[in-house]
């Protein structure tokens, strides 16, 4: 069997370089005792120009590249008590009570139509559920003033004529200082599925 001359060549090329390979191997392996000698540390070493500075280098905050590392909040800080803001509006009167975080009615938390001075009917008009909430801001004001800050969370019942001025109100001048508090809203309104037949509607 002949081979093409290309792969002959291409042989005889391949066992050329092993036995150069060998044959420094071997000269490499002669070491001398001076090791240092051995290793090219024993002549000068040339200083190569325009090298970087070395050691600790202070940036000027205009050419520093590392961003500032942003600050994480603490998950362990304590966070400020949330209070509860409770309004229950009734076809015939509107109650309003405040309660601390564990759900407890404050000292003098509580207030209706019939405590604000409002007879009968006009318990549940909307401007008993207006006297109701100043009343309720002048108990949070001392509150803060005693605990510090706090948040509320708000929490309506039904659907009386006070609610509308309730919700009003601290969209209003009076309520600029209680609307960043408040971090909850919620309507707690029962809705009645299925069950058993309504009563009649009553005819005035």
């Amino acid at each position: 069997m002949s081979l093409r001359l290309s792969v002959v060549q291409t042989a005889q090329l391949f066992l050329h370089q092993s036995r150069h390979l060998h044959a420094t191997a071997l000269r490499a392996s002669v070491l001398s005792t001076d090791l240092f000698a051995d290793m090219g540390l024993d002549k000068p070493r040339p200083v190569a120009p325009d090298l970087p500075p070395r050691g600790p280098f202070e940036w000027t905050s205009s050419e520093n590249p590392v961003a500032p590392s942003r600050l994480f909040p603490d998950k362990n800080a304590s966070k400020p008590p949330k209070y509860h803001f409770h309004a229950h509006f009734t076809p015939n009167n509107t109650k309003i009570f405040l309660a601390d975080p564990k759900g407890r009615p404050i000292p003098k938390g509580c207030w209706s139509g019939g405590s604000c001075g409002f007879k009968g009917v006009n318990r549940s008009s909307q401007e008993a559920g207006y006297q109701c909430a100043v009343s309720a801001f002048q108990r949070i004001d001392k509150v803060m003033e005693e605990n510090g800050p706090i948040t509320l969370a708000i929490h309506l019942r039904g659907f009386g004529k006070g609610r509308t001025a309730v919700e009003q109100i601290f969209l209003t001048s009076e309520g600029d200082k209680f609307r960043p508090l408040v971090v909850e809203v919620e309507d707690r309104t029962h809705i009645k599925i299925g069950g058993t037949r309504a009563k009649k509607a009553r005819r005035l």
